[in-house]
């Protein structure tokens, strides 16, 4: 069976061409789910990352993904001020529990949220997009050359924060970035 990929696209990435290669996301951000992810994010729920993470491991083998073809699974970082808030990154330990299924070395200190911004979540399209710009730079940028990045994160909205991260990862030259999320918004689809 042949599958159209163009009509399997969000909005955005069908009309503008994303920096990531290609991005997927495990499940849509419904109830419960959305409940737990939250819960998970802001309530200190950080057992549930099994769970999530299972979730995410259960679409890789049941749609084929290809994880291997990556070198690197690499969080979406927080900025200092954000990790010091929450107290964790739920993207790490999202990522820790997918490398730990798929034995892909973890790097999580090239890529730097060097600039805190404003909660994501708070803004409107237009505004995050601006909010993230030059919110992240390289550190160690050897480890990256040509290395192919499966970039992890808990929810894809606009694409902003994942389209800013690999844009910076593949100006330090990675080759391949991919993006794996728990969950998308209905909003892209």
């Amino acid at each position: 069976m042949r599958i159209d990929i163009q009509h399997m696209r969000c909005w955005y990435c069908r009309h503008r061409e994303p920096p990531f290669d290609f991005a997927w996301s495990a499940c849509l951000y419904d109830d419960p789910l959305k409940d737990l992810i939250h819960r998970f994010k802001y309530h200190q729920k950080t057992g549930l990352r099994r769970v999530l993470a299972g979730l995410m491991a259960d679409f890789i083998h049941q749609y084929a993904f290809d994880i291997n073809q990556f070198d690197f699974l690499m969080p979406i970082p927080l900025s200092t001020t954000r990790l010091r808030e929450r107290g964790y990154n739920q993207a790490r330990l999202l990522a820790e529990e997918i490398t730990r299924i798929f034995s892909i070395p973890l790097i999580d200190n090239c890529l730097i949220r060097s600039r805190h911004t404003h909660p994501q979540s708070l803004l409107e399209e237009k505004q995050r997009w601006t909010n993230i710009k030059g919110a992240f730079t390289i550190r160690q940028p050897n480890m990256l050359k040509h290395n192919n990045i499966l970039l992890i994160d808990d929810l894809l909205t606009t694409g902003a924060t994942t389209s800013e991260a690999a844009g910076t990862l593949k100006d330090a030259g990675a080759g391949t970035i991919g993006v794996l999320t728990l969950a998308i918004t209905g909003e892209r689809i």
